[in-house]
């Protein structure tokens, strides 16, 4: 198939058109004199008639070809033998390369040759033929088919004989996902060798010295140290043995210029990471990012995520992303990997700190948000059409937005929010922006001291979505809710100016060193948010046991109460301010997927006696039953994450639940997906 135009217009397209006089398309020839024009897509019912009036005409001529690679050239060869007499004159070899460029009907010529001579007359008289042209680049060697014809070339320039083949031999081929990156450097390779299928044997050398590293098909490595790296491989098909080794083909970088693709493992031994363009991880590739790594982003570069991303630092050595001047953040696209980012401290992002987008699935807790800015966007944190995402144990603290809010913003979109310090943010709206049907659940956050620049100051838009507010505190000098489709549903709440709904109280929570001011003009980050001693929101959170506090005691409004309490954090060279807790539960891994160690640890008096075992959801509705008011019989349990009815439940937090005749124990559980 000849085409004209588009983006893979073929070559001689022009001069193949006018050897019939085309002068319409599509264009069928017979004989050099009967033709079938236009028709399509019902032209191949058209010039069937022609098809069968010629199919079983013998040609004089017998054909051979085949297409193999050599060096950088395609090259096909067509053994060619007389077997009947030639009655035409002026003939020639005429040598087609065709690549699939379309899933539907047709293949597009992208080599054509016409220059060789056939001047074989005699029957028995037999030549080879041959022609070669450099591979394209961009050229898929499975999709390439080799076409030769033997043709008059004048009167009706009929065709004598014609083959095609697909490539023959054995040819070592591969392919990597990144073939540059800083340390450490993981290349998951790929063979792309011919024959596609029955090669015996695959033997990798990865780094030029001469040993095979591999003996898998498509393996994965990883390049740790600084440097250029030539890449060989070798396969066997039935004893035969082909190799290719590509120079310099890796190579990994001292990380002070990272751009493009990423993949593979970074530690702290390489700080700083400094990214001077748009960075990205493709679907299929995963990066991991180790306690204490420092990561500095150029002016308006930003990182997408499409694989998977693992950031994992600590309490006391956070992972850091920010910038000498501003970024565009982390921004999750349609991943539904296991991503995490966890205690990281991310600043200077100017449309949003994290965004997340198209059902991406992504794990933030114990992270610090501040100094971020956005105009249309949450500047911590903006979350639409995904629900896969929790929220957990952040510090969201002195963010500002121009047009939307400083905090956390949802679109159709329901993550779990809980334990998290929300605070001296600034925006249209200060803390949330809340649409289309992100009915979220909010359970012991504190959400204080946060500015809204609207004409009527708002803490919270709530626009056609319904949201519960449960154990929190929200404290503010302006209009609170801004919910023209109904207000949320609060209980347990200290609320400024009080609120209809069970166990809400109206007071000063009495936190250990505020800030002393709304907005961004006052340092959120380094203020003390947990309560004194005589604070009204101890022990005033909802009674029921699942909420209660890690030492056992009722639920504490805010974000240092409940099962997944807030550890205060003094920040000077003080030691850290622990809570002291005991449980009778151990739980491994944990977050965990799929499947976690449960584990009891029972006094010999509580062994003799029923107890029981249950899992909870964040709403209190019972989820799995382990141990039903029975006396112990074992102590390990394994859940793998479904329900009593045997089906798989969401990713989330949940709350697992001991009751014996002497103590009442709560501990969190954390399924991620």
């Amino acid at each position: 198939m000849w085409e004209a135009g588009g983006p893979n217009p073929s070559p001689s397209y022009s001069t193949r058109g006018s050897l019939y006089g085309v002068g319409g398309v599509p264009h069928a020839q017979f004989q050099g004199t009967l033709d079938v024009v236009g028709g399509f897509p019902s032209q191949p019912m058209n010039y069937q008639p022609q098809y069968n009036s010629f199919i079983n005409v013998d040609s004089p001529l017998s054909m051979e070809l085949s297409m193999t690679v050599s060096g950088n050239d395609l090259v096909l060869e067509a053994d060619v033998e007389v077997t009947d007499a030639i009655t035409t004159t002026n003939n020639r070899v005429v040598f087609v390369i065709t690549h699939n460029f379309s899933e539907t009907w047709f293949s597009t010529v992208v080599a054509y040759d016409q220059t060789t001579n056939f001047d074989l007359t005699s029957v028995g008289q037999t030549e080879t033929y041959q022609y070669s042209t450099m591979m394209d680049p961009d050229w898929e060697l499975v999709n390439l088919k080799g076409v030769a014809l033997v043709q008059s070339w004048g009167n009706n320039y009929e065709i004598l004989q014609g083959g095609s083949t697909e490539f023959s031999g054995l040819l070592p081929m591969f392919g990597s996902n990144v073939t540059e990156g800083p340390a450490s450097l993981g290349v998951q390779f790929t063979s792309s060798s011919f024959p596609t299928s029955g090669i015996d044997s695959w033997e990798w050398d990865f780094d030029g010295d001469g040993t095979y590293d591999s003996t898998l098909e498509n393996p994965y490595y990883l390049y740790t140290e600084v440097g250029s790296y030539d890449v060989t491989l070798r396969i066997s098909d039935d004893g035969e043995f082909a190799e290719t080794t590509v120079e310099d083909y890796i190579t990994v970088t001292d990380g002070s210029n990272i751009t493009g693709k990423l993949s593979g493992i970074w530690d702290a031994a390489h700080n700083p990471f400094l990214i001077s363009e748009d960075v990205f991880i493709e679907e299929g590739d995963q990066l991991l990012i180790n306690p204490g790594v420092e990561i500095n982003f150029a002016e308006e570069s930003q990182f997408t995520i499409e694989g998977l991303l693992q950031a994992n630092g600590s309490l006391d050595d956070p992972i850091v992303f920010t910038s000498n001047s501003e970024w565009k953040g982390l921004n999750f696209y349609d991943t539904q990997d296991d991503n995490q980012v966890h205690y990281c401290n991310i600043s200077k992002a100017n449309v949003s700190a994290i965004l997340i987008e198209n059902d991406s699935h992504v794990s933030i807790v114990g992270n610090k948000f501040f100094e971020n800015t956005s105009g249309s966007h949450g500047a911590a944190l903006d979350i639409s059409s995904s629900d896969e995402v929790i929220i957990n144990q952040n510090i969201i603290a002195n963010n500002s937005s121009s047009s939307l809010t400083g905090g956390i913003a949802l679109l159709d979109a329901i993550p779990i929010i809980t334990n998290n310090i929300i605070v001296n943010n600034t925006g249209t709206y200060g803390a949330f922006s809340i649409k289309t049907g992100s009915d979220v659940i909010l359970e012991n956050n504190t959400i204080a001291n946060n500015e809204s620049t609207n004409g009527t100051p708002y803490l919270f838009f709530i626009f056609n979505s319904f949201i519960t507010i449960n154990n929190n505190i929200i404290q503010d000098n302006g209009t609170i809710f801004f919910a023209p489709y109904g207000d949320p549903a609060i209980t347990y709440t200290c609320i400024t100016g009080g609120f209809t709904g069970e166990g809400n109280i109206d007071a000063d929570p009495l936190f250990m060193q505020p800030t002393q001011g709304d907005g961004i003009d006052y340092d959120g980050l380094s203020a003390q948010w947990w309560l004194q001693d005589d604070s009204p929101c101890i022990d005033a959170g909802n009674p029921d046991p699942i909420y209660n506090d890690p030492d056992g005691t009722r639920n504490d409004m805010g974000a240092y109460g409940g099962p997944d309490a807030l550890e205060p954090q003094v920040n000077t060279n003080d030691e850290i301010v622990k809570s002291v807790t005991e449980s009778s539960l151990m739980i491994y891994p944990n977050p965990f997927n799929p499947q976690t160690n449960i584990v009891l640890d029972i006094s010999k008096a509580d062994q003799q006696l029923p107890l029981s075992v249950k899992i909870y959801n964040l709403k209190g509705q019972l989820v799995k039953t382990l141990i039903d008011d029975k006396p112990l019989q074992h102590s390990h349990f394994i859940w793998n994450g479904k329900d009593d009815a045997n089906r798989s439940v969401s990713s989330g937090i949940y709350f697992i639940k001991l009751d014996t005749n002497s103590i009442s124990s709560v501990n969190k559980l954390m399924l991620l997906k």
